[in-house]
């Protein structure tokens, strides 16, 4: 998996898996979105369950503004797939077309 947060592709391709919650930071960073973010875990230290929720506060004009105030989640047994299932679920969801490297 590379690591570098280059963003390409045309308003048709369709995002390719690494670093989502890096791009949705991006994103807010630029002001197009904000959002909340909770990070919880469960289960015992050797077998911990992340789970990582991200409620779109308000999107940019170019976004889907149906997704303001929803609350999307994904879970994982590493806290950083968890964030990066959330983020990729924010982006398909306010229609972000980008790929992200």
């Amino acid at each position: 998996m590379a690591s570098s947060s280059h963003l390409s592709g045309s308003p048709s391709a369709p995002l390719t898996l690494n670093r989502y919650f890096m791009e949705l930071h991006n994103l807010q960073q630029r002001g197009e979105i904000k959002y909340t973010e909770d990070i919880q875990s469960a289960g015992p230290v050797n077998a911990r369950t992340w789970s990582c929720f991200i409620t779109a506060v308000s999107v940019g004009p170019a976004y889907n503004q149906a997704c303001v105030r929803e609350t999307f989640w994904h879970n994982a047994d590493q806290k950083q797939a968890a964030k990066d299932g959330a983020a990729k679920q924010v982006l398909l969801n306010i229609g972000f077309n980008g790929a992200v490297h």
